[in-house]
């Protein structure tokens, strides 16, 4: 406390020092140099004193010197010692004799600091001898100490009278500027630019007290600016963060919660303690085609008319979300059981089949439906909903128009999917996959005039893998492309392996999925490439093609297979009579060959109308100068039957099961090994 005391902190201690400061130096020279004149004075008239006391005695003692008065001369002397600063006299005669002499108790204890009067003894102008006088400072420090204690009083007094004429004038100089300091201080405590500081001088205090104010008023105006700018931004801010709130969590096309409000609110109801509920998923049937057809306008209101229909079908309480495209979800709260789930997607299947008006346009669409329960059926959100989907896409496998409920066989059933497709990923870098030949006789039954390439899994535990177990999922998954070009590369190769070893030409067909025909040709450059890298003979491949991928051959498709045709591959047509095609697509395409579905031949030799449609298509194809294959031959009565309607080709397990490409290296014609494999049946 006492150091912060004399600690100069504040502008009112400081400008108090200043002017205590400049009293002290100012008093403290005017006291030296007083005192240095007052010590000089001192002096001065102590020798003068000395000397007029000579002067005043020199007569008498003269005349008792001219008579040799030794005692006349003690006599005189003596009252001269009465002087407390005289330490001693001494009358000396003219040869230099002291004749008289007296002298203080302390004229041998201080013969530093003495003062000495001399005074030659004349009379009408006659020397007689000499007057010494010895004095000591005892005068000198008399004044001193009395100086001292003058000035000591005087200092005393003049630092008081310093002080509070300092303390008169700090006040009358601070004041305005402690005031202006306090009401700054105010200020910035109570944030209030309002106030205003009084001018209490016109001097340059009261300047900066105008500058001061004004600036308070323009801080005050800029306030008042920032306030509407801040209040017009925090009302823009608030806006905006609705909107992305808004943008967030609300799906812009049906006003419905999104995909990102669904899963945090599934988190949410998930963290909760005894709580159940069904969670429900949709996918609309038929909502690719009413886009395809009608345009994605049509699509956007019909997506909007359904997130409608689905608020109707559900409680207050259960939340409806829109997850992107044409899926929706529901989550029933407290619902535990099949019989209420069943009675919601009941609910919804009939609400979505009734018709849907657009504009002029009439719509209909069905539901696809998968429906698991918490927390019956899983207890994360990763797990609900994928066993939603799950049961959802099963819907969808069995028919559509329908729902599912989860069972965990069905998920063993997806990991077993998904496994597959990593192993055929695995299976297309470590080439397990091989190309197996089933042989395709001329109507009499001992010509091999083709053979259809069939691919196989050699699978590394499984053993051989066919192609329906494997090919379907492959196509879902994005596989069929590598699968395609390498079944393409194996089956030229080996066409051409097989015409160099066999005596008659054999053409090879290949299965081709309708996903790797692609409108802009690709697939079509590719087997083109093939056939020039590998130098092919003419009519070597047979591409077959189901019906379905011809539905609509408009322009693209003709000018495609007409490219194939020109480098003298053939174009068949697989399983005809089971697709969904029109006839006039024979008329409009270079079609070479028809191979009629195995499901007419298999009840060939017991069915009357078997009989007639495959004759009829037999019929129907050679008019239009197009060849005929009968697939699944497996009894001689439906050779007999075949050859009889004057099919062309003859394909099935009755003459031979698909063969190794392997087996057919070791130099033995084509022909002769196929017919040492029919004698072995």
């Amino acid at each position: 406390m006492i150091k912060n005391l004399f600690t100069l902190n504040t502008i009112s201690k400081k400008l108090l020092f200043i002017l205590m400061s400049v009293a002290l130096i100012s008093s403290t020279t005017v006291i030296v140099a007083f005192s240095a004149y007052e010590l000089t004075s001192a002096k001065q008239e102590q020798i003068e004193s000395l000397n007029s006391l000579s002067n005043m005695m020199s007569p008498n003692i003269t005349t008792a010197l001219m008579f040799n008065d030794t005692e006349a001369l003690q006599e005189l002397i003596n009252p001269i010692l009465t002087r407390s600063d005289v330490m001693s006299v001494i009358v000396n005669n003219k040869l230099g004799k002291q004749l008289a002499a007296v002298y203080s108790t302390e004229y041998l204890q201080d013969l530093q600091h003495v003062i000495e009067v001399d005074k030659r003894l004349l009379l009408d102008n006659q020397y007689y001898g000499e007057l010494k006088i010895t004095a000591n400072n005892s005068y000198i420090n008399d004044r001193v100490q009395f100086y001292i204690k003058f000035i000591s009083s005087l200092t005393l007094f003049s630092f008081i009278v310093s002080l509070f004429i300092s303390l008169l004038l700090r006040r009358r100089f601070l004041n305005p500027i402690l005031y202006l300091a306090q009401t700054a201080d105010k200020i910035t405590k109570s944030n209030d630019y309002s106030l205003r500081a009084e001018q209490l001088s016109q001097d340059e205090v009261g300047q900066l007290t105008n500058c001061f104010n004004d600036m308070l008023y323009t801080i005050e105006q800029r306030e008042h600016l920032l306030e509407n700018q801040v209040k017009v931004r925090t009302k823009e801010l608030e806006k905006a963060n609705s909107q992305l709130h808004q943008y967030a969590y609300q799906d812009g096309l049906t006003d419905l919660p999104n995909r990102r409000y669904f899963y945090e609110k599934l988190h949410a109801l998930i963290s909760k303690k005894e709580i159940t509920f069904a969670l429900i998923f949709i996918d609309l049937d038929g909502f690719k085609e009413v886009n395809d057809s009608l345009g994605h306008d049509y699509g956007d209101l019909l997506l909007h008319q359904v997130a409608n229909r689905l608020k109707n079908c559900i409680c207050e309480n259960d939340i409806i979300a829109r997850l992107g495209g044409d899926e929706f979800t529901l989550i029933l709260q407290g619902v535990s059981d099949q019989l209420k789930a069943a009675e919601v997607a009941d609910r919804i299947q009939k609400s979505l089949m009734q018709c849907i008006q657009i504009k002029k346009e009439k719509v209909y669409v069905t539901a696809s439906i998968g429906l698991t329960f918490y927390p019956t059926d899983g207890h994360t959100v990763e797990e609900l909903v994928k066993r939603a989907d799950q049961a959802m896409y099963l819907s969808k496998r069995k028919g559509r128009n329908r729902y599912e409920f989860f069972s965990f066989l069905m998920e063993e059933q997806a990991m077993e999917k998904r496994k597959l497709i990593e192993e055929m990923k695995i299976a297309l870098i470590e080439n397990q996959f091989e190309l197996y030949y089933q042989p395709i006789f001329s109507i009499d039954g001992t010509t091999v005039a083709k053979a259809e390439a069939l691919i196989r899994w050699n699978h590394p535990t499984k053993g051989i893998v066919g192609p329906n177990d494997f090919i379907p999922i492959a196509e879902k998954n994005g596989l069929i492309g590598s699968i395609g070009h390498f079944v393409k590369s194996q089956a030229v190769s080996d066409a051409v392996e097989f015409n160099n070893l066999s005596n008659i030409p054999i053409q090879v067909s290949v299965n081709t999925s309708p996903l790797e025909i692609d409108r802009a040709g690709e697939w079509v450059e590719q087997w083109i490439r093939a056939s020039k890298r590998y130098d092919l003979q003419p009519h070597t491949i047979l591409i077959e093609v189901t019906e379905n991928t011809l539905m609509d051959p408009d322009s693209k498709i003709k000018h495609h297979l007409k490219r194939l045709n020109d480098v003298d591959i053939d174009i068949a047509i697989d399983d005809f009579g089971v697709g969904y095609s029109s006839l006039a697509y024979l008329q409009r395409l270079d079609i070479d060959i028809l191979k009629i579905d195995r499901s007419f031949i298999q009840d060939l030799d017991i069915n009357e109308n078997s009989i007639a449609l495959v004759k009829a298509i037999i019929t129907m194809a050679h008019n239009l100068e197009v060849k005929v294959v009968a697939e699944g031959v497996e009894t001689h009565q439906q050779f007999l039957l075949l050859k009889q309607l004057e099919c062309d080709f003859i394909q099935g397990y009755y003459f031979s099961k698909p063969i190794k490409n392997k087996s057919l290296s070791n130099g033995t014609s084509i022909k002769n090994h196929f017919k040492l494999y029919k004698v072995t049946l």
